[in-house]
């Protein structure tokens, strides 16, 4: 199994983690700019010269990419992405800020900003990496959302097991049954440290444990660790156990 990490908030003591992983891996950095990006990427070469960088962009306004984000806030954020070649996370999720103010500000823009994430998608959907809400797997009504385009894109949907009550794990993991032998589907797993809404719960290491051997019992190639600033002797030594 490959193992890859999000890095939610890149700064040189989360990149500095780095140096604990000694297999090749890919890190999803978060950031606002690309400058922000590219400084971020000359950090985590400090601690690691040959790991597999990916930007993950953060839009204004609504922090993640959904047809309800502002459609100048897209239209900018993938002209700039077109910029660059470096592999990259596009997190489709509802907005994080203003929820409702902005679905009802946008509901007009919605078919139109649905067709530039699409279109934007299908261009580059050989660099990208997709993350998924796991409702994705549960309803079709993510892809009425405009969250699933269901591309030949790599598709990572998150099951941040510490999160969700007993009995929607297990509905989440009865749907991953049937989509581990899918291609270019991995399963984002978590979360071994606070993101950005604050009260995340954190996953144990024999947890982590118990969910890669789910996954891989399911057929998934791919796991993408929920964060890196997480990351220890401990995490590590789990992780090891499921390399390819």
């Amino acid at each position: 199994m490959e193992i890859e990490f999000y890095e939610e908030f890149p700064s040189e003591k989360n990149l500095s983690k780095l140096s604990l992983i000694s297999f090749p891996t890919k890190v999803f950095l978060a950031a606002k700019s690309i400058e922000e990006f590219q400084k971020y990427s000359r950090i985590a070469r400090r601690y690691k010269k040959n790991v597999t960088l990916a930007y993950w962009p953060i839009v204004p306004n609504s922090y993640w990419i959904s047809p309800f984000s502002n459609t100048v806030d897209l239209e900018k954020l993938f002209s700039e992405l077109n910029k660059i070649p470096n592999p990259l996370l596009i997190d489709l999720e509802l907005p994080l800020r203003n929820r409702f103010k902005m679905l009802v500000k946008n509901l007009f823009n919605f078919k139109r900003n649905k067709g530039l994430i699409r279109r934007f998608l299908e261009e580059n959907k050989s660099r990208i990496t997709t993350a998924e809400y796991s409702f994705t797997i549960v309803s079709k009504i993510m892809r009425l959302l405009g969250l699933n385009y269901d591309l030949d894109c790599e598709r990572s949907i998150m099951w941040y097991s510490s999160m969700q009550r007993e009995s929607f794990n297990k509905k989440i993991q009865k749907k991953l049954e049937s989509f581990g032998k899918m291609k270019n589907v991995s399963v984002s797993l978590g979360t071994i440290a606070i993101g950005i809404l604050g009260n995340e719960k954190i996953l144990s290491s024999e947890s982590l444990k118990k969910d890669l051997h789910f996954i891989k019992r399911c057929g998934f190639q791919k796991a993408i660790i929920f964060r890196l600033e997480g990351i220890n002797d401990e995490y590590v030594k789990i992780l090891r156990e499921f390399l390819s």
